[in-house]
């Protein structure tokens, strides 16, 4: 990948774009990105650095040329252990409409995403590293691009990307061989919560459904999620609440089936977590899909 597409990080989390967005990074001095999620999908191409990636109460240890795969409804964030090497990736940001628009009747190319066999990392091997990396750069190029077919190129540039991308994700050969953290208990923790959003839940409630203290528990949980139990569960119920927003669900409706315990509960963590209320991200999410 050529180093001179590389920029500084950028704090934004949000799409400006209706169709995609790609950075090349690369720092020295970083500071660790919160836990979080986006409204699109999110491919992470790993190039240099030390990094483990928390993902959905696993911790990953990253290796160059790994792919993370990243939906919408999983929460994210990417530990940087060391500042002395450069820290090198790409990111690629793609609105879940666009993605679909360039999917066919047979073929949907939004699968490796949204598959109930989900891979969150991908291993790939040097000849096929190559590749991606090409399109990677093609699609970094084009902001450049002057010419006639821009729109063209961008479509047939993605649509190959996400054709390999889909064909390494049910690749039984593609097996994920790099040092994970994980806990089954915090795993059957996460899916209880994801299962239950809508119920009161509470730390006292969990430490006596799995049989713990209530240290031990909040101790356990932000070892694997680096975050509280508390901000977890508002995070999951927010993102619950934005995806029934998106079904175009009643408001005054939808922080009841997500387990807030009223409306201002619910206007306040989500102005608190977005810096928008629920009506707005509504609005700028739809005009985004017109």
């Amino acid at each position: 990948m050529k180093k001179d597409s590389a920029r500084q990080h950028m704090t934004r989390q949000h799409m400006l774009s209706s169709n995609y967005e790609i950075y090349h990074y690369m720092d020295k001095t970083i500071r660790n990105v919160k836990l979080h999620h986006h409204d699109f999908y999110e491919i992470y191409f790993f190039i240099s650095g030390d990094v483990e990636y928390y993902i959905e109460g696993e911790i990953y240890k990253l290796k160059p040329g790994d792919l993370v795969l990243i939906n919408t409804t999983e929460l994210h964030q990417a530990q940087i252990n060391k500042c002395d090497k450069n820290y090198e990736r790409i990111v690629l940001w793609i609105n879940k409409e666009f993605l679909k628009g360039l999917s066919s009747d047979n073929t949907d190319i939004a699968n490796c995403f949204e598959s109930e066999d989900k891979k969150t990392i991908i291993n790939i091997d040097f000849d096929i590293q190559r590749d991606i990396e090409s399109l990677f750069h093609k699609l970094l190029e084009l902001d450049k691009f002057k010419g006639i077919g821009k729109d063209l190129l961008s479509d047939a540039y993605m649509t190959e990307l996400m054709v390999k991308i889909n064909n390494l994700a049910v690749d039984e050969k593609q097996v994920y061989d790099n040092e994970t953290k994980k806990s089954a208990l915090i795993d059957d923790m996460i899916g209880y919560i994801e299962d239950n959003i809508c119920d009161e839940l509470t730390i006292d409630f969990l430490a006596e459904k799995f049989y713990l203290s209530k240290y031990h528990l909040s101790r356990e949980f932000k070892k694997y999620t680096n975050v509280s139990i508390h901000k977890f569960i508002k995070l999951k119920r927010l993102i619950q609440a934005k995806e029934h927003i998106l079904q175009n669900e009643s408001i005054t409706d939808v922080y009841i089936k997500c387990g807030f315990g009223d409306y201002s509960n619910f206007f306040r963590a989500f102005k608190q977590e977005y810096g928008i209320t629920p009506k707005q991200f509504y609005k700028i999410m739809k005009n985004k899909d017109a």
